[in-house]
């Protein structure tokens, strides 16, 4: 139980900064809704699914395989035979970029994104795969604070930027400041995103630097073709993984018919209405991962995993029924022209809960070395999704983006669920997880139908209905919540 309460801590932490750095970062949509035009939103939904593709390729994997690793070796020795590669690829990715950025804005920018946002791109790709090292090693050492305080500084430079370039600047052209022509070009505001997030990863990078700077350089080329054969199958993971969470936004403006990419700038915005989903998930991935390769070396109770995937799946049901008790507040930041996006929203939900189970459940691959079948169930999902969205989407629209996601991630957890009881059995509460999945649902469901109610007698029911779900969760694990409770007290 102590480890649990270790693993809730670290999520807790992990939490707090994501939550906050990631919330800043929502927050940017209702801006950019209110700054741009619906065809540069939907060009920076668009180039960003192609940044968090590309990052998995350029970090080789290397953050799970410094966990692996770290304790046979020596720290600098592992931190700098991973970090050289990353460097060198990094630097040649943004050479090809440099070299062909006119050529890509032909072919994939749409006629909205220049050459000049291209190489920025390249340039983000690039420092935030290099630092992806230092970030590892700040989670093994347990430097948890000073994770949580650099990636929460990453996300407040972005914001700081964004809105002195595309809020103040405007403002001061208005008022006759004309020095500011010289740093803002009111015709290119697109630009100003992209420019604020390399500002903020160049920063991240100058503060790691001490890191790498005060541990001898040591390289081993043994160990690098150790971790190599161990991360290849990990990169196709996160490969297959990212594709599968951003291919409908790099898919949608090519499938949609008519105005792609401001159909995407909607879907984009109500997208990120999952966000509280999203930093649950980020904030246990970050803590499990350290935890699992700690306590799976020392032959850790099975019983204690089978509790975390119980207790995960509660919460993020919770966190699902709440969002949606709560929708019409949360639409407040959206303009009537994005609301009719709403109805993705049950769906990434879902969705973004089923990926963090199956990340719960893939532990069974990366502690037995078995990190293949991992890249192999990721294929299959990325082919299930692309199909999925190729055929629902010109007849359904965007939903059908979102309905491909949630049936992928259902798929991949069945998968892991089978596999990992034939090579790394746990006892997990099958039983009782449905029930709680269940239950979720259909308060969820429940839910959906007040949505076109009387707003005066529509918050109030929502407000009952999620009180009453949470009533039942309680009486459902009564047992359990006062064994957890007593044991706490002790």
């Amino acid at each position: 139980m102590s480890k649990l309460k270790a693993l809730a801590g670290d999520t807790i932490l992990y939490g707090a900064s994501t939550i906050l750095g990631r919330l800043l970062n929502w927050l940017l949509t209702p801006f950019y809704i209110q700054t741009l035009v619906k065809e540069d939103l939907g060009a920076v939904v668009n180039l960003y699914s192609y940044i968090s593709v590309l990052l998995v390729l350029l970090s080789f994997g290397f953050e799970t395989g410094y966990f692996r690793f770290s304790d046979h070796e020596k720290r600098n020795s592992i931190l700098y035979t991973l970090l050289l590669p990353v460097f060198l690829w990094s630097l040649l990715f943004v050479g090809c970029i440099y070299f062909w950025r006119i050529e890509l804005a032909q072919s994939i920018g749409n006629n909205i994104i220049d050459s000049d946002i291209f190489l920025y791109s390249a340039l983000i790709v690039a420092i935030d795969a290099v630092v992806s090292v230092p970030f590892a090693d700040l989670r093994y050492q347990g430097k948890s604070k000073k994770y949580a305080g650099l990636r929460f500084l990453q996300v407040l430079i972005v914001v700081v930027f964004n809105v002195f370039f595309l809020y103040l600047c405007p403002l001061m052209l208005e008022n006759g400041i004309d020095f500011v022509k010289y740093v803002f070009i009111e015709e290119n505001r697109l630009k100003y995103v992209f420019i604020s997030n390399l500002i903020s990863s160049a920063t991240i990078f100058v503060l790691l630097s001490p890191i790498l700077l005060k541990e001898k350089f040591s390289f081993s080329k043994e160990l690098l073709k150790q971790v190599m054969k161990y991360s290849y199958p990990i990169v196709l993971v996160g490969l297959f993984g990212m594709v599968i969470q951003n291919i409908d936004k790099i898919l949608l403006p090519e499938l949609l018919s008519e105005n792609g990419m401001e159909q995407l700038a909607v879907y984009g915005a109500n997208f990120k209405i999952g966000i509280l989903m999203a930093l649950f998930i980020q904030s246990f991935r970050l803590a499990f991962e350290p935890f699992f390769f700690k306590e799976g070396k020392e032959k850790a109770s099975n019983d204690l995993y089978a509790s975390i995937l119980k207790y995960f799946t509660i919460f993020g049901m919770v966190i699902y029924v709440g969002v949606l008790a709560g929708l019409d507040f949360i639409n407040i930041l959206l303009t009537p022209a994005y609301m009719s996006g709403n109805k993705i929203i049950p769906w990434v939900l879902l969705g973004q809960l089923l990926f963090g189970i199956y990340y719960s459940l893939s532990l069974w691959y990366k502690l037995t070395d078995r990190t293949i079948y991992g890249s192999i169930m990721g294929f299959i999902g990325m082919v299930v999704v692309v199909i999925g969205n190729i055929v629902l989407v010109p007849y359904i629209g965007y939903l059908g983006s979102a309905i491909s996601s949630c049936l992928c991630f259902g798929l991949m957890v069945v998968m892991s669920y089978v596999l990992g009881q034939k090579y790394y059995p746990v006892p997990y509460d099958l039983r009782s997880i449905l029930i709680h999945f269940s239950l979720g649902i259909v308060f969820g469901f429940i839910l959906l139908q007040f949505n076109d109610y009387d707003p005066k007698f529509r918050y109030l029911l929502k407000a009952f209905i999620f009180v009453a779900y949470l009533l039942l969760i309680y009486i459902v694990e009564r047992q359990q919540f006062l064994k957890i409770i007593k044991h706490g007290k002790r």
